[in-house]
């Protein structure tokens, strides 16, 4: 039986807690070498998931009152429509919004049932849209007598004002439901939205009802932008750095690839780019674990980066050069990865980019071929190497 929590152990102090033991951790070119500094961090991740986890069973008892199950309103006499929206996003993750499937990741849903004693069906219109922020999305159903028809919707954001949500803000979502037979208004709601940075970034998060976590880590391709004008500039100091004097891709041979990919590190080692711890997030929902994400041009510009800025700037140089890198993230951590040829079958080498303003390529590529195998061996199942190629053929295609 796991011990009580201790009265001020709050989510958010235990987070911060364990991502700064994370950062002292990862922040040595040899994780291992610490073996007191790793037990205290094993022990404040144990605490902070028993409160994770008592948090999602609160939301799930809380879920399941009956006030929260019974949310249909009955619209008017004349049409004994019943109408029961829910909103599904809390708050509204604006940077990866355009990729979210409407059929599994819905802002809204909206169920209307027919409680009408005329065998005639139903048929209504229903509309919904962001104030000032998305086009209007619009569904048509026919709903017979005693039933009811549950409509998924998730308006399309307009791409140059998402781009302008830099902050956590507020936003209205606008509800309408006609009756196509009369013509009339049966309804127009609005619900309150929170909308996060677009450079806010979800690890997982819990869906209601369950405790169970939902990794969306493969979104972090999203940030990997190899066509924005400051990583091209990179990418072509990094020619300049390269022995051959040509950045081939896998047009060369196999051993000039590793040269290719530390005159792409060699180039963020030039632009000064070095290490800052920097995720803290606001407006995320319990159950979601979020973080604040710099867009590769956003590190560069600032000339600093934490572990996953890192990760998909890298990532970006080596998609714009062509070579095939991946998001590797273990339990608090990323790196990069790079696949050594352009065949399947070809072994991944992996670099630690919290190195790149203290430590030569050499270091960076062992420490994090060490920390692969380390969670290959002992945390498999929290370890995720997400290819980009794969991410791409997904449809999680770069922010900008």
């Amino acid at each position: 039986m796991s011990s009580p929590s201790p009265p001020n152990a709050s989510l958010r102090t235990q987070q911060a807690l364990v991502q700064g033991l994370r950062n002292a951790v990862y922040s040595q070119a040899d994780p291992a070498g610490n073996p007191d500094l790793l037990r205290r961090l094993a022990e404040a991740q144990a605490l902070l998931d028993q409160l994770r986890a008592q948090r999602a069973a609160e939301d799930a008892a809380l879920e399941s009152l009956p006030d929260r199950q019974n949310r249909g309103r009955l619209l008017g006499e004349a049409t004994n429509l019943s109408v029961a929206p829910r909103l599904e996003m809390h708050p509204v993750p604006t940077g990866i919004y355009h990729l979210l499937d409407p059929e599994a990741d819905p802002l809204l849903t909206v169920t209307v049932a027919n409680k009408s004693l005329d065998r005639k069906p139903q048929r209504v219109c229903v509309r919904a849209w962001i104030e000032g922020l998305s086009a209007e999305t619009v569904r048509t159903v026919e709903v017979k007598r005693g039933e009811s028809a549950t409509l998924k919707l998730l308006p399309t954001l307009f791409p140059e004002r998402a781009r302008a949500i830099t902050q956590v803000q507020r936003a209205t979502l606008h509800l309408r439901v006609d009756d196509l037979e009369t013509g009339k208004l049966e309804c127009h709601d609005t619900l309150s939205l929170v909308c996060l940075a677009r450079n806010a970034s979800f690890n997982s998060v819990t869906r209601p009802g369950s405790t169970e976590p939902v990794d969306l880590t493969h979104y972090y391709g999203a940030w990997v932008t190899p066509y924005v004008e400051a990583v091209q500039e990179r990418i072509r100091r990094a020619v300049s750095l390269c022995p051959a004097g040509r950045l081939l891709g896998y047009q060369g041979d196999p051993e000039g690839i590793t040269q290719q990919v530390e005159a792409l590190y060699q180039a963020l080692r030039e632009a000064e780019v070095t290490y800052v711890n920097s995720v803290l997030d606001y407006g995320a929902g319990s159950g979601q674990a979020t973080q604040r994400t710099r867009l590769p041009r956003e590190a560069l510009a600032a000339r600093s980066a934490n572990c996953i800025d890192g990760a998909v700037l890298l990532a970006s140089l080596l998609e714009g050069a062509s070579l095939e890198p991946a998001i590797v993230l273990v339990p608090g951590h990323a790196f990069v990865g790079w696949r050594t040829w352009n065949d399947a079958d070809a072994p991944w080498r992996f670099l630690e980019t919290t190195l790149i303003g203290s430590h030569p390529f050499a270091a960076a590529c062992e420490s994090a071929q060490r920390q692969y195998q380390e969670a290959e061996n002992y945390n498999r199942k929290q370890l995720r190497l997400h290819p980009v190629a794969d991410l791409r053929s997904r449809g999680i295609w770069p922010m900008e």
